[in-house]
C-alpha cells in the first residue's frame, strides 16, 4: 500500500525533524510510524541517499526528486521501500536527492547505480556502481558493495564485510572482526580496536597505519600490490611475511628478523601480543616506523 507524504501527519513530523536537525528547505516526501527492528529497502540510481538513525518511532522522508512523480513509497511500520522509480527509457533519467531518518535499529538495504550513500547510526547493506559510501556512527553490522566508487567507514561496528573494485577504501572506526577486500584500490586501515581481520588485494596497495590489537588475528594478502605497515615502536606483535616474487623490508633497524630466507621472514615485536599474516606473489612488503 502506497503511504506517500499525508497532510494530517506532516505538522508532528516536522516538528521532530526541526529539533533533530533536518534540512527545513527539503518539503517532506514520506511521514510515517515505523516499529522497532523494521526493514527498510531504498533505490535511487543517479541521486544521494543519506540515512540518519534518531530515537523516534518513524521514518521521515525528505527531498527533491525530479520528475516528482518518479519518488514512490510503499509498505507498512515493518518493513517498507522508498526510492525513486528509473520510468522509460525513452525519458530523461530521474534525480532524486533523499534523506531517510528511521529508528536506530532499522535494517536498511540500500543501491544506488552513480549515486553516493551516507549513512549515521544505521546498519544493513549497502550498494553503488560508481557512487562513494561514508558510514559512521554505530552499527550492529555493515556490508559494502562498490565497484568504482570510494568507502570510507569510521563506524563503530562488531562485523563489517566490505568489497571494492577500483574504489579508496577507508577504515577508521572501531571494529571487531572485518573481512575487506578490493580489486584495484588502494586500502587503508587505521582501526586499533580490530580484533579478526582479512584484507585482501589483486593490485590495490594496503597499508596499516598504528598499533594492533592485543591479541588480534590478522590475515594480509596481496597479488602485485605492496602491503605496509607504519608502526609505532611500542607495537607488540608478531609478524610472518612470506612472499613469492617481491620483497620484503624492514625498516626498523633495532629489531631483527626472528627467521629469516631468500623469500620469508618472521619478526616479533615487543611480547607478540598479535599475530600477523601477511602473503604477496609480487608486490612488495614493507615495515616502517609510525
Amino acid at each position: 500500500m502506497l503511504f506517500a507524504a499525508v497532510a494530517m501527519f506532516a505538522p508532528p513530523f516536522s516538528a521532530t525533524a526541526r529539533n533533530a536537525g533536518v534540512p527545513q528547505h527539503d518539503p517532506v516526501l514520506t511521514a510515517r510510524h515505523m516499529n522497532q527492528g523494521a526493514s527498510l529497502k531504498v533505490f535511487n540510481a543517479t541521486g544521494a541517499v543519506r540515512l540518519v538513525g534518531w530515537s523516534h518511532d518513524s521514518m521521515e522522508v525528505r527531498g527533491n526528486v525530479t520528475p516528482r512523480r518518479r519518488y514512490y513509497a510503499a509498505g507498512d511500520a515493518n518493513g517498507a521501500k522508498v526510492g525513486v522509480d528509473d520510468g522509460p527509457s525513452n525519458e530523461p533519467p530521474p534525480h532524486g536527492d533523499l534523506t531517510i531518518y528511521v529508528p536506530r535499529g532499522t535494517q536498511v538495504s540500500v543501491k544506488t547505480v552513480n549515486g553516493n550513500i551516507q549513512a549515521d547510526d544505521i546498519s544493513g547493506w549497502f550498494y553503488t556502481i560508481a557512487g562513494s559510501v561514508r558510514i559512521g556512527g554505530n552499527a550492529k553490522s555493515i556490508e559494502v558493495d562498490a565497484m568504482r566508487g570510494d568507502i570510507d567507514l569510521a563506524v563503530s561496528v562488531p562485523w563489517m564485510h566490505v568489497r571494492a573494485g577500483e574504489g579508496h577504501v577507508v577504515v577508521h572506526g572501531i571494529v571487531t572482526d572485518a573481512d575487506v577486500s578490493t580489486i584495484g584500490g588502494q586500502l587503508d586501515i587505521t582501526s586499533g580496536a580490530i580484533q579478526r581481520g582479512q584484507f585482501a588485494s589483486v593490485a590495490g596497495d594496503i597499508r596499516w597505519t598504528g598499533a594492533p590489537a592485543p591479541g588480534a588475528i590478522l590475515d594480509f594478502s596481496n597479488h602485485n600490490g605492496a602491503v605496509e605497515f607504519a608502526l609505532p615502536r611500542s607495537t607488540a606483535a608478531a609478524f610472518s611475511l612470506s612472499t613469492v616474487g617481491g620483497t620484503i623490508t624492514n625498516g626498523f633497524a633495532q629489531v631483527r628478523a626472528v627467521s629469516q630466507a631468500e623469500r620469508s621472514v618472521r619478526v616479533t615485536f615487543g611480547r607478540g601480543g598479535a599475530d600477523i599474516a601477511v602473503r604477496t606473489f609480487t608486490g612488495a612488503i614493507r615495515m616502517r616506523p609510525q
